[in-house]
């Protein structure tokens, strides 16, 4: 059997997708084993390593997992801190969106742990819903939605049904029936979620704010725009108490609202919280970020309605430029970009440049079997991606 470095080395030819995600992942509790305190290079490693997570700091988290993996060598094969291990560095590329990454990570430490702890423990339910993210990514609802049931199963049994914990599972269910447009039946779990962890003390762990940002999302997409804007504001508010205002977390919530300002025309409020939003992400993700490559398309297209040719142009390429880096050139979301840079060049009379987009972008969507959509059905919404709960 190959080491955990070992796999994570062929791991990285995989493509780097972008995080739009709707949903919150789980942070199995670390074992309490034998052997391990503070001066312990695995614990002090992982420790490290979900600090820097939480903090977006990405590479740094990266590393130190790997570092934490390398320890992970000497322990017996079952060694529980084998499984915590890989589901840590799946957590750090499922926040980037690096799926391709994520996925065997996650699919070992789940088999790891219902050999060690039986189909019915806590960490099974962890896994299953963090898989459960990467099928829905990946398009195979049914599965996902078999795995997400599952996980709510299981956590239904150990924390009993009431538990704001289930918040988590809920809200994910609700993000993959919004996918499959089952509507109705999506907010019933969105509230579900926000109703249990009403009822929570203040000390618990899990954050409402994606819960709200999702809900918030369900109802703009429907035109429901009274109902999506304190949400948002709400969700944001708490975003910002507890990260401050230099974290990605922020600048997802202030893209969020200028989707939303967009949606109902209100272009000056629209713009004011793009440019928030692209400067909160450049500072915090990085300039050359998938989120700051959303930012920018979402920013391009609105820049675009109000006739600002010249600087569509610019932010258009830019955003063009790093979401076929993050995503690959045959990502859905660079076809929507395509797209509506085609319009733009179709505006300016430059037929051939725009049919070429045009085209390229139609190729895309046949890859994916996925409808066409064009410049004029809707921003790139980027829905909240929580921190892993710790």
């Amino acid at each position: 059997m190959s080491t955990l470095p070992q796999r994570v080395c062929r791991l990285k030819r995989c493509q780097i997708m972008l995080l739009l995600a709707s949903a919150l992942l789980i942070c199995a509790p670390l074992p309490a084993l034998a052997g391990t305190g503070p001066s312990d290079p695995w614990q002090t490693l992982t420790e490290a390593g979900i600090a820097a997570r939480n903090e977006a700091r990405y590479e740094d988290a990266e590393r130190l997992f790997l570092l934490a993996g390398h320890e992970t060598e000497q322990f017996e094969p079952e060694d529980l801190r084998i499984a915590a291990t890989l589901n840590q560095l799946g957590l750090v590329y499922h926040a980037q969106g690096q799926y391709a990454r994520a996925k065997p990570c996650y699919e070992q430490a789940l088999a790891r742990w219902e050999r060690a702890l039986g189909p019915e423990h806590a960490d099974v339910s962890s896994a299953l819903n963090n898989l459960a993210e990467i099928y829905l990514e990946e398009g195979e609802l049914a599965q996902a939605e078999s795995y997400y049931l599952r996980s709510l199963a299981i956590g239904k049994r150990v924390l009993g049904a009431g538990h704001p914990e289930l918040a988590v599972g809920y809200n994910n269910l609700a993000g993959l029936y919004r996918k499959q447009g089952r509507l109705a039946q999506a907010e019933a779990k969105f509230r579900l979620a926000l109703a249990l962890l009403d009822g929570a003390d203040q000390s618990a762990s899990i954050d409402p704010a994606p819960i709200l940002n999702n809900l918030a999302a369900l109802y703009k997409e429907q035109g429901f725009y009274v109902y999506a804007e304190p949400l948002y504001r709400q969700a944001l508010s708490l975003r910002r108490a507890r990260f401050g205002d230099r974290h990605p977390a922020v600048a997802i919530c202030l893209n969020n609202l200028a989707n939303l300002y967009h949606a109902q025309g209100l272009s000056e409020y629209a713009d004011r919280y793009y440019r928030e939003a692209l400067a909160v992400s450049e500072a915090a993700a990085g300039p050359e970020a998938a989120l700051t490559g959303t930012i920018l398309g979402n920013w391009a297209w609105l820049v675009h309605e109000r006739g600002l040719a010249d600087e569509a142009t610019l932010l258009y390429q830019r955003a063009l430029v790093i979401q076929q880096q993050t995503l690959g050139r045959d990502h859905p979301m660079v076809a929507m970009i395509l797209d509506r840079y085609a319009g733009l060049l179709s505006d300016l009379g430059q037929s051939l440049e725009a049919n070429r987009f045009a085209l390229r972008a139609a190729a895309i969507r046949a890859q994916h079997s996925a409808p066409s959509r064009s410049s004029t059905q809707g921003q790139t919404n980027v829905t909240s991606q929580e921190v892993p709960i710790p």
